[in-house]
């Protein structure tokens, strides 16, 4: 079988972004969830924010209805929202989860939340910000072969454990469903000897490619956070837009850039009323509150004529206005051919790494790594000389990645 043909069957190692990062940050936290595929024992959330929210967008920025009256669109999206939101709960539910009221009342403030959100982006962002270019699809999944920066083939070729297992499953010809437990290289049959192992690529998962005006293509990924970004020159830097942009570069889709939008998660809201007048204003004033200029300016003129004619709020205004909440962000990146070729090189180099047979696997400690890091207590384990793995069997489950469900695409774009 040649590369395409493996990546039609799903006869792969896949690398993610994600496992990129945790390769980079702790070895052995990286081979624990990527490797040996331990993850956490957790309860299923009723509600699953992101996911919704994305599925908000995905059902607007469908190129098959881009032409449609905008409100008509708007109602759709936020109705697919809804109806994720549902969805999850009811899983959570069959799962045994039992929502208690705080939980009950966090879930319906989190659906108010993401319905706002999407409505304010919907009726204040898009029409400002959809200019100039088209949808061309949208949660695009992707894999593509990494090509060998040593010998120059169009792929490396992955011999592991996991890899042979994959092959003897589903290739009938080849030892069928043998067990791995324990099994090294020198317990396995002469075939194995002759087998060149599976293609090594990388794949992932795109909200939006994008055409402008001039014909140049866009990946847009939306991006939700309770702040937005101060500074935005990392992302000149960031691996999973350079990946991305690189994937799509190597399938033959002219990809000029990366549009990074954040979004808030807030949406404006209209300016309390004061009981009575206060400073001469009948309208809260607070900079705790998400208030937005335009909507702030054009209540207090309608609600506060007097007030707003007195220059009570001009202070308050010129606040919003200059220094006021920013309920989003977009950033464009911009990645030339020759960026792309050297991209495609460092994630060679870095699958090399990731795959060599010999690799050393050690953790990498830090304060802020290690107290976010799932694996506290079997790291703890493992470096005190104690029962680690008691720790991996009871705490842990060993299943598929998050990203198995998903299905990857090698179409090119029409041009």
């Amino acid at each position: 079988m040649d590369v395409a043909e493996h990546i039609q069957l799903k006869l792969v190692h896949e690398i993610h972004t994600s496992g990129r990062r945790a390769f980079r940050s702790c070895r052995r936290s990286w081979n624990w969830t990527f490797n040996e595929q331990y993850y956490p024992l957790t309860t299923a959330k009723p509600l699953e924010f992101g996911s919704a929210y994305h599925k908000g967008m995905e059902v607007y920025y469908d190129p098959e209805t881009w032409d449609w009256d905008p409100e008509v669109k708007a109602a759709r999206a936020i109705l697919a929202f809804e109806e994720m939101c549902l969805a999850q709960k009811a899983k959570a539910l069959d799962e045994g989860v039992t929502l208690d009221p705080d939980v009950e009342e966090d879930y319906a403030e989190r659906v108010e939340l993401g319905k706002g959100m999407l409505r304010y982006y919907f009726k204040e962002i898009a029409p400002k910000e959809d200019i100039g270019w088209i949808p061309v699809k949208v949660e695009i999944g992707f894999m593509v072969p990494i090509p060998n920066p040593e010998t120059g083939e169009e792929a490396i070729w992955c011999r592991c454990m996991q890899c042979w297992g994959r092959w003897t499953t589903r290739n009938s010809e080849w030892h069928p469903g043998m067990p791995l437990d324990g099994l090294t290289p020198e317990d396995l049959p002469a075939d194995y000897a002759e087998w060149r192992g599976l293609p090594v690529v990388y794949a992932g998962r795109l909200d939006l490619l994008a055409m402008d005006e001039y014909g140049n293509y866009y990946i847009i990924d939306w991006k939700t956070a309770a702040r937005l970004m101060e500074s935005t020159e990392f992302l000149n830097l960031d691996d999973q837009i350079a990946s991305y942009c690189w994937a799509l570069w190597t399938l033959g889709i002219p990809v000029r850039g990366f549009i990074y939008h954040e979004q808030r998660k807030a949406y404006p809201i209209p300016p309390k009323r004061n009981k009575n007048r206060y400073m001469g204003k009948m309208y809260s004033a607070s900079k705790q509150e998400p208030y937005e200029y335009e909507l702030y300016k054009r209540t207090v003129e309608e609600g506060d004529p007097e007030g707003y004619a007195n220059g009570a709020y001009d202070e308050f205004l010129h606040h919003l206005k200059y220094e006021g909440t920013t309920f989003f962000k977009r950033t464009p990146v911009i990645k030339s051919p020759q960026e792309l070729k050297n991209i495609e090189e460092n994630i060679g180099q870095e699958a090399l790494d990731m795959i060599d047979p010999g690799l050393r696997i050690y953790p990498s400690p830090g304060k802020f790594k290690c107290d976010f890091c799932v694996f506290q207590q079997p790291c703890t384990e493992k470096n005190s000389g104690g029962d680690f793995q008691f720790a991996l069997d009871t705490m842990y489950e060993q299943r598929e990645a998050y990203y198995v469900r998903n299905e990857p695409s090698t179409d090119k774009v029409d041009r």
